[in-house]
């Protein structure tokens, strides 16, 4: 399985809100250009937004929009420092949940990501969780499986499961196939 990497150039959007608020916003980033995907889960955050961002002030834009719109209660955002992803595209999955995890280790666990073909990409961003990991399976006993591989294995998990999801689709056009220090080139 081919993998891609990059390195700083995308960010984890989470957001807390009232009913009515997530729904709005979940529909609302889905007009962004920026949007890889968009979430309505369950767990902690209501609504988790994936967009391509070349800087901070990127984020902090998104971020600072989205923390000032009516029934929001809380937001965080999570740049990428590295990120991986394997040769399966996530809509192509029959299901799947984001997965923040912490390593029981020190550095190098991205790569140990790459020998998971389930895991479609995995993302160390900084804050409380090392890792933003995307895991796919064809049910969803199998993706409960594979979060329970992660936790034998010695990692700490909390699962963020979509009820509503929306993966931008031209993104398989637009990836990125090599980074640079900030930067990635277009497949």
């Amino acid at each position: 399985m081919t993998w891609s990497d990059w390195s700083k150039r995308s960010a984890y959007l989470l957001v807390q809100t009232d009913w009515g608020a997530g729904e709005k916003l979940w529909k609302e980033s889905q007009t962004w250009k920026e949007t890889i995907g968009s979430w309505l889960t369950t767990g902690p955050w209501d609504l988790v937004i994936w967009i391509d961002a070349k800087s901070w002030e990127d984020v902090y834009e998104k971020a600072s929009w989205l923390r000032s719109q009516k029934g929001v209660r809380a937001t965080s955002s999570h740049f990428v420092y590295k990120g991986t992803k394997n040769g399966k595209w996530w809509w192509e999955w029959p299901v799947g949940n984001w997965v923040f995890a912490r390593t029981p280790h020190l550095n190098g666990e991205i790569k140990d990501m790459q020998k998971l073909p389930w895991a479609a990409s995995a993302a160390s961003i900084p804050g409380d969780w090392d890792y933003m990991v995307w895991v796919g399976g064809q049910k969803w006993e199998e993706v409960w499986d594979h979060v329970g591989e992660l936790n034998k294995d010695g990692w700490h998990t909390q699962t963020l499961i979509p009820m509503k999801s929306w993966w931008n689709q031209t993104w398989k056009n637009s990836w990125w196939t090599k980074t640079q220090e900030g930067t990635a080139a277009a497949a």
